[in-house]
């Protein structure tokens, strides 16, 4: 199957999905950044350390580079949320979990296509809670996903290159997620 009819299957695949954004890069565009990677073992989410799909569990970023270098293109895929307020913490969470409901969807249905894939996530896996890590294996190694940033990409240098907005203006939200094919 050649790019373009994969990226007008997976278009199709976003769309069904519901995201109200869609855009493309080359994956040789995308940069690897130790300092997004960084910004996971500062802490900042509380994540690193607790979960298969956050570092140090989820590889290195050498790993992730492998990963990148064997694709030629990347789908990046938006859930926008409108708030009522700069504080409408209810409305962040839903769209978020909207959007991690749409990109499980969205993967379940992208592998059914055949066309090899690697799904980068906004945020850290949430299909256990909690999460087994350190003390037991992943219970769905085939489901789990790292984060974009786990992958030390900056997300908003990724929806800039795959032009899609990465702010869309007063009191709105935006959760990222790419697929690498």
């Amino acid at each position: 199957m050649d790019a373009q009819n994969a990226r007008e299957i997976l278009e199709g695949v976003a769309e069904k999905c519901g995201f109200e954004s869609v855009g493309y890069v080359a994956a040789n565009a995308l940069n690897v950044r130790p300092e997004v990677r960084d910004m996971c073992a500062s802490g900042k989410c509380q994540i690193f350390g607790h979960s298969w799909a956050c570092p140090p569990a989820c590889g290195t970023l050498d790993d992730f580079q492998k990963i990148i270098d064997g694709y030629d293109n990347c789908l990046v895929v938006q859930t926008v949320g409108q708030l009522e307020d700069d504080f409408d913490f209810e409305t962040m969470m839903e769209t978020e979990h909207t959007h991690k409901d749409r990109f499980q969807r969205f993967g379940e249905l992208a592998r059914e296509t055949g066309i090899p894939l690697h799904l980068l996530a906004a945020g850290t896996c949430t299909i256990c809670n909690p999460c087994t890590y350190p003390d037991h294996p992943c219970r769905f190694p085939s489901k789990r996903m790292s984060s974009m940033e786990a992958a030390g990409l900056l997300v908003s240098e990724v929806c800039t290159q795959a032009d899609v907005p990465y702010n869309h203006g007063k009191e709105t939200i935006a959760y990222t997620s790419c697929v690498l094919y």
